[in-house]
């Protein structure tokens, strides 16, 4: 089942790759910005917009795609409540990947 959804949303505009690296020339900041209307994170990434995102340190690039970012702007009346379970997988993944470290306090 989970291939078949992840098919549809590929189908959809969201490309697979095995690229773990972005290259140089990826757009971060457009990228993020499709996703401050999302209701679930967009606050969180306008904040990061607002004071600065981090760039991903490292990974692999095979050339053929940057790694499974949201592409486009999604929510789950529009790709289904399953779908939007990957989705929002890859969505929150992407954005933690350019997301300041996380600090853990005791």
């Amino acid at each position: 089942m989970a291939m078949q959804l992840a098919e549809c949303l590929y189908t959809q505009g969201y490309p697979r790759t095995e690229s773990t690296a972005y290259p140089s020339s990826f757009d971060f900041k457009s990228t993020l910005g499709m996703q401050i209307n999302n209701p679930t994170w967009g606050g969180y990434v306008q904040k990061l917009l607002d004071d600065g995102f981090h760039r991903p340190r490292s990974g692999t690039d095979v050339g053929d795609h940057p790694p499974i970012t949201p592409m486009q702007p999604a929510n789950e009346d529009m790709v289904g409540k399953d779908a939007w379970k990957i989705y929002q997988y890859v969505g929150e993944h992407f954005i933690g990947s350019v997301s300041p470290d996380c600090k853990y306090a005791r």
